[in-house]
């Protein structure tokens, strides 16, 4: 599958645990959730903005902000948890 600029978001922060919650950030800027029980598809998950991301994900919950930002396509963050997060093959 031949991925375009416009598919690949960048991973900015990730949650401990064994499912894992990702905010990225999509190609226009924006930011979003994405989640295991979505399958990672940042177009089902929640809408967020920088200072959210600064003070709740990772000022309050314990989230990891990814420096630099992995560039992952969106149809793959599945398994950029399934090899970066959970170790799994």
């Amino acid at each position: 599958m031949n991925e375009s600029p416009e598919d690949t978001v960048k991973v900015r922060a990730n949650s401990p645990g064994k499912y894992p919650i990702l905010i990225v950030e999509l190609p226009d800027g924006g930011l979003r959730t994405a989640y295991f029980e979505t399958g990672y598809d940042p177009e089902r998950g929640k809408t967020v903005g920088e200072d959210w991301l600064r003070e709740n994900a990772i000022g309050r919950h314990s989230f990891v902000a990814v420096d630099p930002p992995a560039e992952v396509p969106a149809s793959a963050l599945e398994g950029y948890v399934r090899r970066e997060l959970l170790g799994e093959e």
